[in-house]
């Protein structure tokens, strides 16, 4: 509702009076009339009505200039926490609470230029491989701003994007093991948790030689291996949830749904642990017998730490370099490191294809092996064209 009325002054000049109710706080949703005084013609103050309409319609709501980003990203969180999985919230909550709120959070968001953008994804681009994921979280915040027409223009969108860095996609020699490196830590594996932790054998094993993640296989049942087939079925993977707590999940893509085909030796590790599992089980008190029974289970047979895994690898690392110098020490790598290890090795076997390889680990685009392992594919692509031209023999 507006209205222009006329008033007179004390001093008996005539004036117009501008009336009129604000938009809906986008935030709050609360209404506020507001008006101005002192028009000498009534065209003035119809011009100047106009004027305030024409305004909200393209900048948006500008009543409360001093809203903040992080206004605007708590606004949205509630309706975006109800639309994703709960690991991918947590995710997504992080990548705010690390990379964006601090860069953002307390800017004005109708303060918030198009250089900023700019200068804040380039240095993104120089620091973290996935900027484009982290820019992409960041553009949510302005689209809702300029939903609920507290901005007219979104900086983000207008921003030119660095030039993606394929080195940044790579993974470090450091990160991975050689065959020669992985056969040191499986033997050594065997040898120093032989008798007092077969479950640590046992999903070394199944991580050297199947590239599944950890979660994947820290989320196994029993009911997932059959030994006379010697497969595995992968169709969930361990997750946290909003409070950080590992729950089960789906896996993130429709290629994590996967069967892998164990060798003979690892299904016979795997049998054998399990076997191992249910009695070690059954002294502590629980009832193991059911097909839903964790393969990798903790003292209180629930989940298995995350981070167990990594604790068991630093421990072997460290004994096996115990007393070596330093040109004969294994260098320490993480789980995941593991998975890049399984890569690069089927990838210089020159025996499987990158499609294979891709179906194997469960990664959704080819590109992903092609960026991460350049280094090794093209090596592995010279000798294909080497073997080629010796078999044709001209």
């Amino acid at each position: 509702m507006s209205s222009i009325t006329q008033y007179k002054t004390k001093a008996g000049k005539s004036f117009y009076r501008v009336q009129y109710t604000l938009p809906s706080d986008p935030l709050t949703g609360e209404k506020k009339r507001t008006q101005k005084r002192g028009f000498k013609t009534k065209r003035e103050a119809k011009l100047y009505l106009a004027k305030q309409v024409v305004d909200v319609d393209n900048h948006g709501y500008t009543e409360n200039v001093n809203i903040t980003y992080k206004e605007v990203y708590e606004y949205f969180m509630e309706t975006y926490k109800s639309t994703v999985k709960e690991s991918t919230l947590n995710h997504v909550l992080g990548m705010f609470k690390i990379h964006i709120l601090p860069k953002f959070g307390k800017k004005k968001i109708k303060k918030i230029t198009i250089p900023d953008c700019q200068r804040i994804v380039n240095d993104w681009s120089k620091e973290f491989a996935d900027y484009k994921k982290i820019k992409n979280y960041a553009n949510l915040v302005f689209k809702e701003a300029r939903r609920l027409s507290i901005i007219y223009e979104n900086p983000m969108d207008l921003i030119v994007m660095p030039k993606d860095k394929p080195e940044m996609h790579r993974s470090p020699d450091s990160k991975f093991w050689d065959k020669s490196e992985l056969q040191t830590f499986l033997t050594h594996v065997n040898e120093y948790y032989s008798g007092k932790n077969n479950e640590a054998i046992a999903l070394f094993r199944l991580l050297a030689f199947t590239g599944a993640r950890k979660a994947e296989i820290l989320a196994l049942r029993v009911a997932d291996f059959d030994y006379d087939e010697k497969t595995l079925l992968i169709n969930k993977t361990v997750t946290r949830d909003i409070d950080n707590k590992q729950t089960i999940g789906t896996p993130k893509t429709i290629n994590g749904y996967r069967t892998l085909y164990l060798d003979q030796n690892t299904a016979d590790i795997l049998k054998k642990w399990i076997n191992i599992m249910h009695k070690e089980m059954l002294v502590l008190g629980f009832n193991t017998s059911s097909r839903d029974q964790w393969i990798f289970p903790n003292t209180q047979n629930k989940l298995l730490s995350l981070m167990k895994p990594n604790k068991w690898m630093d421990t072997v690392i460290d004994s096996y370099n115990k007393d070596k110098d330093d040109d004969k020490k294994l260098k320490r790598i993480t789980p995941h490191g593991i998975r890049h290890t399984f890569v690069t090795i089927a990838i210089e076997s020159n025996n499987l294809t990158l499609k294979q390889i891709q179906k194997q680990i469960g990664d959704s685009d080819v590109s992903v092996i092609l960026n991460t392992y350049a280094h090794v594919t093209k090596q592995a692509t010279k000798e294909t064209i080497d073997s080629f031209t010796s078999y044709v023999g001209f």
